[in-house]
C-alpha cells in the first residue's frame, strides 16, 4: 500500500520490507497455536523475533514469534470484539 492506501501493484519482492506492529496496537495472530487471536502487542524483543499478545477475549498474554502476527488496521467488530 503506498501513503493513500492504495493497493500498488508489481513491486519488487526485494523492494520489501516487513513493517513491525508498534507496541501497545492491535494484532492479530495470522499463525501457530494462536491463530484468530486478535489483542494488542504489549512487547516485543527483536534480537529473539518474539512478542507478547494480550488476548484481547481471555486478557492472557500470548507469546509468539513476530512472523506469526500482524498489525491489524480493520474494525475489530468485524472479528467479533
Amino acid at each position: 500500500m503506498d501513503e493513500s492506501k492504495e493497493i500498488v501493484q508489481g513491486v519488487s519482492q526485494d523492494m520489501l520490507e516487513t513493517a513491525l506492529p508498534r507496541r501497545g496496537g492491535p494484532v492479530l495472530v495470522l499463525s501457530g497455536k494462536y491463530k484468530g487471536a486478535f489483542g494488542s502487542l504489549v512487547e516485543r524483543d527483536l534480537d529473539r523475533e518474539v512478542g507478547v499478545v494480550r488476548d484481547a477475549d481471555t486478557h492472557q498474554l500470548l507469546n509468539v514469534k513476530l512472523e506469526q502476527i500482524a498489525e491489524y488496521i480493520g474494525d475489530p467488530s468485524l472479528l467479533g470484539h
